[in-house]
Order: C-alpha cells, then sequence, then structure tokens
C-alpha cells in the first residue's frame, strides 16, 4: 500500500448529504445499503441496481452500478454509480469525475451534527464520492463502523481523518489544502505506519474536532501560522516548534501525518 497519499478536495455533490434510513426500512452497513422488504426479503446495493431510493428531501437517488473496490483487499467497500433527479426532471450523474477518473461512491453510516463532529448512528447516512473526504479516509482504512487492527474502534479516527485531509485545522469545515498534495498519514492502532521520506516533515496532530497542534501549515500561502493563530484561538499555544508528535499524542491526537 502506497504511503504518499495525493489528497483532492471535497467534490461538492449535487444530492442531499444526509438521508434518514430507519422509517423507510432503508438503512446502511459499512458502504451498503441494505433494504428489508415488506414481504421480509433483505436486498444489498448489488440487489438494487436500477432502484430508486427516495431520500425524504423530495429527490429521488438511482442506483446505477456497484462493484468491489479494487482498492480494498478485504472486499468490504463497494463503490456506487448514482443518478438522481428532483420531482420530474432528468437523470444526471451524482458524482463528478475523481483524479483517477471515476465517478463512484458510496453511503456512510453516521452524521455530522450541528457542532461538526462525527456521530455514528443507524439512523441516519451520507452520500459520499470517491474525490471527497469522507470516501477518502473510509478508502484509506478508516471506517467508522469497524474496528483498528489492535481493536480500537475507529469514528474517531474517521472523523480526525476528514479533518486531517481537508487540512481543517481548526476543525470549522474550512479546508486549506490544495489539489494533488502529497501527505504522509499515520496513527498508532495499526492501520497505517510513518514512511521514511526525508522530505518530510511532522505537520499536525488530529482529533475528531480538528488538529491539536500544528507545526507546520501544510500550503501556507493557503493558511500560514500566524493567521491561522488568529483563526483559531485554541491553537495560539500549540502551534511551531511546541508541536512534536509526543505533544500532539498527549493532547489527545488519534492520527498524524506528515508533508513536505
Amino acid at each position: 500500500m502506497r504511503r504518499l497519499l495525493p489528497l483532492l478536495l471535497p467534490l461538492a455533490m449535487s444530492v442531499s448529504p444526509t438521508a434518514h434510513a430507519g422509517t423507510s426500512g432503508l438503512r446502511v452497513e459499512g458502504t451498503v445499503f441494505v433494504l428489508r422488504q415488506q414481504d421480509g426479503q433483505v436486498l444489498r446495493s448489488p440487489d438494487m441496481v436500477g432502484a430508486e431510493l427516495e431520500l425524504g428531501d423530495g429527490s429521488v437517488l438511482r442506483i446505477d452500478a456497484v462493484r468491489t473496490d479494487p482498492q480494498d483487499a478485504s472486499g468490504r467497500t463497494l463503490l456506487h454509480r448514482f443518478s438522481q433527479r428532483e420531482g420530474d426532471g432528468p437523470w444526471r450523474e451524482v458524482c463528478e469525475a475523481d483524479r483517477e477518473g471515476r465517478r463512484e461512491g458510496f453511503p456512510v453510516q453516521g452524521h455530522w451534527d450541528a457542532q461538526g463532529r462525527y456521530r455514528l448512528d443507524q439512523a441516519h447516512f451520507a452520500l459520499t464520492c470517491t474525490g471527497g473526504a469522507q470516501a477518502k479516509c473510509v478508502r484509506f482504512g478508516y471506517m467508522p463502523w469497524a474496528d483498528a487492527p489492535d481493536g480500537t474502534p475507529m469514528p474517531e479516527m474517521y472523523a480526525a481523518c476528514v479533518h486531517m485531509v481537508r487540512a481543517d485545522y481548526c476543525g470549522d469545515g474550512e479546508a486549506s489544502t490544495r489539489d494533488g498534495t502529497e501527505i504522509d498519514i499515520y496513527d498508532h492502532h495499526g492501520v497505517w505506519q510513518p514512511g521514511g521520506e526525508a522530505e518530510f516533515r511532522f505537520e499536525a496532530g488530529w482529533s475528531p474536532q480538528g488538529a491539536v497542534c500544528v507545526h507546520h501549515a501544510r500550503i501556507p500561502q493557503n493558511l500560514d501560522l500566524a493567521t491561522l493563530a488568529a483563526r483559531c484561538p485554541r491553537l495560539r499555544t500549540a502551534i511551531g516548534a511546541a508541536c512534536t508528535e509526543g505533544a500532539a499524542e498527549q493532547a489527545g491526537a488519534v492520527l498524524f501525518n506528515r508533508s513536505r
């Protein structure tokens, strides 16, 4: 598995980002839609190609194709092609092409609350495309419904990863990365190990609320440390040389990254 991961800003989606699941018999398990019909039959995403799902906001989502993610050796991640329409309008493909030209995505169980914190629950799911931060983190191995190799549940690592991918240091949803930027991500739970690239230096430690400290800004032209300190008061004493991997771990980081 590659250690250096080219990251893209999240792609805008034309579909409502969060949908309610339980009342219609539709739920999400991992990245798979599961539908219990009135006769008791249970359908999963591969059985639902061509199906149209009402999302509860007046829009309809159609599953056009489903395949196993070739990047996931476990076979747990399914990639979907989606189309959407509103009312009697035309069907439009939901996902824009990602860096590899894929127009695919999947549902992710849970939701982000009004405070910007991820909540794992069975009543909601979010739709994400492969070019977006949420999908990237699942495909990196931070699956919020699963456990890390050491047995640690991963919802917090997933949330931290989404902030990390976006270089959302404050945890307020403001991205400061740049398309195609390579970073080295790692954790202490066996999902990723740090790489040995000499030109990379420790950047930040990450929690579900954003960065706990920042050694250097990933893209200073987008956000420098002085601006970050002014924008995010909680980080004022935790930027620059004071931010080391050890300090980040003590401050509650569950994920770490290095960058040029």
